[in-house]
């Protein structure tokens, strides 16, 4: 019972050391206004786009962003992920403003990148102090902080939550007996519907660890199956999402396919801004580790986990540079990892882990381990600060304040980075910039329509007959209907990425929306099917574990038993 308690009391205590180290986090959110970041504009638009869509009865999933591009609508919805945008969103239908639904979401963020960064380091070393520090450095990370503050890239921010549980779940693969079953699905899923990039990059991770520990993996065939079960569970909760990516994908071509917006070989890092410029890990960290390591094993107590994230992180940093073969990469798909310093990501956290790991096996051959490992979270926290005083003082660009409906104001909806998602025959100067902007083109006459809230537009076509051109961007899935309920056929100009639809003679009012695709509507069903039979899974899972359904199988076959013998008796 006295145990019982003293871990309850330290369980709280760990949970409010996560929420004042994320709270420290957000001193920059304090003033009024946003910290501005580069893909900021972009992301609040999206969060308003959702949200017009769910208050217009859109309902979820949101493919097309109709209110961006001044109506002409943006399918990002459709090759980016917005799930766990979800949160945000629900901030702002409880009546938060942008800003401040923004700056709550961020925070829950942060605590949650805690929550999985502690719960691996402690698991891995099976120490609480080994969780507390991976917890603290991971989450005051340098990278972590810039990601946050400077470039405002939430898909990336949302997918370093779930880094940690990938590594982990690739580490109870092999070092754990595959304890902790449906852990590998769960994080990778979790990564793909949050930041496509960041799950290629954990999938090439995936990848390399197998090949290293082939050997532990092939001595045992039921690992090889467990692997290919949780890869293929995966493919199901998430065909949502990739299966609709590759139908509008055979069906036109976009910006990225052409010309990709960057190519890695341009962005990578020289080795001074590796350890002390933007986008770096902080130096002092990487210093840190080295130094313990270098000491431990001059005293012959180093850490052979340590050891291998120090090694990992160096690899890894020296792969930022001209030194590994980016030229090549360009000519394959992943040069849509756009920028190499996005390894940091994994950087970040093999350095907090191999902190964590050696300053455990250090305090425990100190006397007083609990003043010791005190101290090393102290100490941690010291590092955390610094770097989060690097980001604020010298990195931070200003801040920006968005009041209620300011997306409404047209001119604010046209930031979408850099048109990725557009159609390829698509180009802003001729469409929203145009005079004739927001209006249907038959032939050479132009007809003014109207924007509906539910993302549709609507015109009178009158006599026209023909060909009309409706300021909407195509993507599969509209369908254009008459008054009298006829469809008529939809197709993409190839002259300007538009909508085309044929007009009858005497159509009269046509109402152009997007209704979605048998693909769309399909693998929404299937993942939602399959979440269902996970959660179903996962009770009778803990029910056995328990021993509450096997009771409850003897008390059945009992009452089976005393009802037969009333019915001989009788």
């Amino acid at each position: 019972m006295i145990e019982k308690k003293k871990n309850r009391i330290e369980i709280l205590g760990i949970a409010m050391l996560v929420l004042l180290i994320s709270g420290v986090c957000m001193i920059p959110c304090f003033k009024t206004g946003l910290p501005y970041g580069d893909d900021q504009q972009v992301h609040m638009l999206r969060v308003e786009s959702i949200l017009k869509a769910l208050k217009s009865g859109q309902g979820y999933p949101v493919y097309i962003y109709q209110t961006m591009l001044e109506g002409y609508g943006y399918g990002m919805g459709i090759f980016y992920p917005d799930l766990f945008l979800l949160p945000a969103v629900l901030f702002r239908l409880l009546g938060a403003s942008p800003e401040i639904a923004m700056k709550i979401y961020i925070y829950v963020l942060m605590i949650c990148t805690g929550l999985t960064a502690y719960y691996t380091g402690r698991s891995i070393g099976r120490s609480r102090c080994a969780g507390v520090v991976t917890m603290v450095l991971y989450t005051m990370g340098h990278y972590h902080l810039e990601d946050v503050y400077t470039r405002f890239a939430l898909g990336e921010i949302a997918a370093m939550v779930f880094i940690p549980l990938a590594f982990l779940a690739l580490y109870d693969l092999t070092e754990m007996g595959h304890s902790r079953k449906g852990l590998l699905c769960v994080s990778y899923s979790c990564l793909m519907l949050s930041h496509t990039i960041s799950f290629v990059l954990c999938v090439v991770m995936g990848i390399i660890w197998v090949c290293a520990r082939w050997k532990r993996i092939a001595a045992c065939r039921r690992l090889i199956g467990a692997v290919c079960m949780e890869a293929l569970a995966c493919a199901v909760l998430t065909c949502y999402y990739w299966l609709p990516v590759l139908e509008q994908f055979a069906d036109g071509r976009f910006y990225v396919s052409n010309e990709p917006a960057f190519y890695t070989h341009e962005e990578t890092q020289t080795l001074l801004a590796i350890v002390s410029g933007k986008y770096s890990v902080a130096f002092i960290e990487i210093g840190i580790l080295a130094l313990m390591v270098f000491v431990s094993i001059y005293k012959k107590v180093y850490n052979k986990k340590a050891l291998m994230c120090l090694v990992t992180a160096a690899v890894l940093l020296v792969c930022e540079t001209k030194i590994f073969p980016w030229k090549l990469i360009d000519r394959t798909p992943f040069v849509s990892i756009q920028f190499p310093w996005r390894l940091n990501m994994f950087t970040e956290f093999f350095v907090a882990l191999g902190l964590a790991l050696q300053s455990v096996d250090i305090i425990k051959l100190l006397p007083s381990y609990r003043r010791n490992a005190c101290l090393c979270a102290a100490g941690s926290i010291l590092i955390g600060i610094f770097s989060l005083n690097m980001v604020w003082n010298i990195e931070l660009g200003g801040y920006v304040n968005y009041p209620e409906g300011y997306a409404d104001n047209a001119g604010s909806t046209d930031s979408i980075g850099f048109w990725e998602w557009l159609p390829a025959e698509g180009d802003l100067a001729t469409s929203v910039g145009a005079e004739s902007s927001g209006m249907v083109k038959c032939e050479d006459t132009y007809i003014r329509g109207r924007y509906g809230s539910d993302g549709s537009y609507e015109f009178d076509a009158g006599k026209t007959a023909g060909e009309c051109i409706v300021p909407k961007y195509y993507y599969k899935g509209y369908e254009a209907i008459m008054a009298d309920g006829r469809k008529l056929t939809v197709s993409k100009c190839l002259n300007d990425g538009l909508v085309e639809i044929s007009v009858s003679p005497e159509a009269g009012k046509v109402v152009v929306k997007y209704k979605g695709t048998k693909i769309q509507h399909w693998s929404w069903r299937i993942s939602i099917s399959a979440v269902l039979l996970m959660l179903l899974i996962l009770i009778m899972q803990h029910a056995v574990e328990k021993g509450k359904i096997q009771s409850y199988m003897e008390w059945w076959s009992n009452y089976g038993k005393k009802e037969n013998q009333v019915k001989k008796n009788c």
